[in-house]
């Protein structure tokens, strides 16, 4: 049967990584194993048939939420794994190779770039977080809907609907400008950050204020997470709810 090799991670680590208590590997595909391309580096693989990794495979299993979900799952699942590790390279989602000597060979030949990749994330993780906005307005148009009939139908009653929309911008604006002092803030704790502004702006009434991605030393980790919730109680007055996530691969800093 003709195999290929999957390539989950690279790691770098002084000693061989530990394969004990290791997730599932990909579906089909035979146990999670290391490769060394070079000393102190350790790539994680697993091999799998190809009739169900191979080009045409994946892009019909790409189209199919059933036939991805467990792959992803399992993918991420072995990353994480070896997240303790000193320096871990996630690989994207179906990275593969012909054989084990094709995925040493790209390890050697771009050696210096991920060395470098490689630097940058060492005793570093990554945290997400998500700002949104919980309209307080509603309650004021909550008001507004109960409201006696006669005002409904009056000048009254236009008025409270100006006010409404007034309130509204006003704490909208509000609300942005807290996300984005807290953006700086959390920025100037972690080595680096990144911004989703797809998931921001994905609809044009979209409340996600804040979708960002921060990378941040181990050892600082505690301190990142503290600064948050020091700001959480202000955050919860101006209508913002938080939701931190993580540890995980530096996925967005790779």
């Amino acid at each position: 049967m003709k195999v290929l090799t999957y390539v989950y991670a690279l790691v770098r680590a002084d000693k061989r990584p530990a394969l004990r208590a290791l997730p599932g590997a990909m579906p089909g595909g035979g146990p999670v194993r290391l490769v060394a391309p070079a000393q102190g580096l350790w790539l994680v693989v697993s091999t799998v048939p190809a009739q169900a990794y191979d080009e045409a495979a994946l892009e019909a299993g790409l189209q199919d939420l059933d036939w991805l979900g467990p792959r992803a799952i399992a993918h991420e699942a072995v990353v994480e794994h070896f997240l303790a590790c000193p320096a871990l390279l996630p690989m994207q989602l179906f990275t593969l190779f012909k054989t084990d000597g094709r995925a040493v060979d790209h390890v050697v030949n771009t050696q210096p770039e991920i060395e470098n990749i490689l630097g940058r994330v060492e005793r570093h993780a990554e945290w997400g977080l998500r700002l949104t906005w919980d309209e307080q307005a509603a309650r004021l148009a909550a008001q507004v809907r109960h409201a006696d009939g006669d005002a409904k139908a009056g000048a009254a009653y236009l008025a409270r609907k100006r006010n409404l929309l007034e309130v509204r911008r006003t704490e909208w604006t509000t609300a942005r400008t807290a996300a984005e002092q807290l953006y700086d803030v959390l920025g100037r704790e972690a080595a680096a950050c990144r911004r989703n502004t797809r998931t921001e702006e994905a609809a044009p009434h979209s409340r996600v204020l804040l979708d960002a991605a921060f990378l941040v030393r181990t050892d600082k980790a505690d301190a990142f997470r503290e600064r948050l919730e020091r700001q959480e109680r202000s955050l919860a007055q101006s209508g913002i709810a938080a939701s931190l996530t993580g540890p995980w691969p530096a996925y967005n800093f790779v």
